[in-house]
């Protein structure tokens, strides 16, 4: 009885009343270590569910709108000669990561993965057979309706947009090395062509998950119970985005391919183009070297790896997480819970993980950043006034 008063001063009421049963039921101590053990991890499972997906993109959403400022800063006070028109698409991608982190708080996503195997007593990775989805679970969007899923199909249409801006950065190094005229004279043009670009990945992904993504009453059934058994709560209530390509209806599993190949299609053209666009823009640059002073053709090759490490952030934090989730339930792959924790934190961390990026690749943003870290014998303005010009 006094270990049952304790518990129920501490414990929360639903575990008193399992202890104290169990107390009165067998007064065998291994076996209550056991329970209490089986329910202490539980709790911490709970813990650890509210801390990544409440607290770390409220965290992430912070550092974002912290270094994209100083970021921004850094642009305007910068000589504009130095980065000439290219500074608007830097402050452009500097709004999308703020732009993104904030939508990334107001509609959290999970993502779960349902394969062949037993249900666990984990919340947001269910295990049940062929089925994968999507599903919006906290946030002032969680009931589902019709505005309520284009917002989560919008939110997801974001992370294809960022593959746009990307796309819009190489074609612009690349015609920088040409000398355009489309980059010099009619950069109002460009601009205008690059918010096409972005309208048009966004509206593509978003149509892809409006018409072939969205999960039917089929797909619902499917992982009905199961659903009910993890939550305790019924999945004809969520918005959802699904895909099941076996065990159902030819017209579910139809659509369920469809959506993933042109998923799949929209993110792996885009990266191939990217390296494509990179591998010309460094080879022209090979030999713009030639006719260009050193510190000139330097700059351009530090913009070129800049922008490359840009590219290889979002691929293993966004492209590959989305490619085993799309197709891990097809072969089979046990995704551990891990594995969902990790896809959930990443999608929010490159909105301020690429700008820390391009600090630190770029010497003409790391210096004025670090000057005040070297020694005091050393004037730090005749150091920030050192930056080269071009």
């Amino acid at each position: 009885m006094v270990v049952s008063l304790f518990f129920s001063y501490y414990w929360k009421p639903s575990i008193i009343s399992f202890l104290t049963i169990y107390i009165f039921r067998s007064i065998q101590l291994p076996k209550l270590l056991i329970v209490v053990f089986k329910v202490t991890r539980f709790d911490f499972l709970c813990m650890l569910d509210d801390w990544v997906y409440h607290y770390l993109p409220i965290i992430f959403c912070f550092l974002a709108f912290f270094v994209n400022p100083v970021f921004i800063y850094l642009i305007i006070t910068e000589n504009h000669t130095k980065f000439g028109n290219y500074r608007f698409l830097l402050l452009s991608f500097a709004l999308f990561n703020l732009t993104y982190s904030l939508v990334n708080v107001i509609i959290p996503v999970v993502s779960c993965q349902d394969l062949h195997s037993h249900l666990q007593e984990v919340q947001d990775i269910h295990s049940y057979r062929y089925c994968s989805f999507l599903i919006l679970k906290h946030g002032w969007f969680a009931q589902r309706s019709e505005f309520h899923f284009h917002l989560m199909a919008g939110r997801c249409s974001l992370v294809s947009a960022s593959y746009a801006i990307l796309l819009i950065h190489f074609f612009y190094r690349y015609l920088a090395i040409n000398n355009s005229k489309m980059i010099r004279e009619r950069f109002p043009l460009y601009m205008a062509g690059s918010a096409v670009v972005f309208v048009v990945y966004f509206e593509m992904w978003h149509g892809i998950c409006y018409f072939f993504g969205s999960a039917n009453m089929e797909v619902r059934e499917y992982i009905r119970e199961e659903f009910q058994e993890t939550y305790g709560l019924d999945s004809m209530d969520f918005n959802m985005l699904g895909a099941l390509p076996y065990e159902a209806s030819d017209e579910t599993t139809n659509r369920s391919w469809v959506a993933i190949v042109l998923w799949s299609c929209v993110s792996t053209l885009s990266i191939v183009m990217f390296w494509v666009l990179a591998g010309m823009t460094n080879r022209r640059l090979n030999k713009f070297r030639v006719n260009v002073s050193h510190k000139t053709s330097r700059f351009q090759v530090e913009l070129l790896r800049a922008l490359v490490v840009q590219t290889v952030i979002p691929i293993f934090i966004s492209f590959a997480p989305c490619m085993l989730s799309w197709y891990g339930p097809m072969f089979g792959i046990q995704l551990a819970r891990g594995y969902n924790y990790f896809e959930v934190s990443a999608l929010g961390v490159f909105a301020f993980v690429d700008p820390v990026a391009i600090f630190l690749c770029l010497p003409i943003f790391r210096r004025r950043i670090f000057c005040v870290c070297y020694d005091k014998s050393t004037s730090p303005t005749t150091i920030c006034n050192s930056r080269r010009t071009i």
